[in-house]
């Protein structure tokens, strides 16, 4: 996963991947039929990865604004997308090549919808709670917020300054007041 999310699918190359686990390339295909199935299985991972420390508490029940917050917050961290200035992987595959393949169009759209309405029903509780103001509709936020996201993630592939990265989070939640 670590190579795709680097390099991209488009620019990972079988010997590439060879060196990067070990597995010699007879091996690579006995087990996952292609680069793109090994890819398919690295995505499946990322996804799973992801909805556990973005999308989970985004859907938590009790979820709001501080969610939102946090979420972006950790996205532009050291430990998110900024990490090795990879962005973010589904990001990144929504651009490759390798959309041609339904399996991965459909997981990329699935990613895609599960944030859009993790922000939506994060924002629907910020609301409830007063913490949004009057005039948002969660649902419109939420596609702004992965709009954001997806900014946020080619912001660090292109290694712009962090202090840009963090005006760029501190302007996209002025968006909720």
């Amino acid at each position: 996963m670590e190579l795709f999310w680097r390099e991209g699918y488009d620019r990972t190359g079988v010997a590439e991947l060879e060196r990067a686990t070990g597995v010699g390339r007879k091996g690579l295909y006995n087990t996952y039929g292609s680069k793109r199935g090994l890819f398919r299985e690295s995505l499946a991972l990322y996804v799973e990865r992801a909805a556990e420390h973005i999308l989970a508490p985004l859907e938590a029940e009790n979820a709001g604004r501080a969610e939102v917050e946090s979420i972006l917050r950790l996205l532009a961290s050291p430990n998110g997308h900024l990490k090795e200035n990879r962005g973010c992987l589904i990001c990144l595959t929504a651009e490759s090549e390798v959309m041609r393949s339904e399996h991965v169009a459909r997981c990329v759209r699935g990613y895609f919808q599960r944030l859009r309405n993790g922000f939506a029903h994060a924002l629907r509780g910020a609301s409830a709670a007063g913490d949004l103001g009057p005039r948002h509709d969660p649902e419109v936020l939420g596609d702004f917020l992965v709009g954001t996201v997806m900014g946020l993630s080619a912001m660090a592939r292109a290694r712009r300054p962090r202090t840009q990265i963090r005006h760029y989070v501190e302007t996209a939640l002025a968006a909720l007041d």
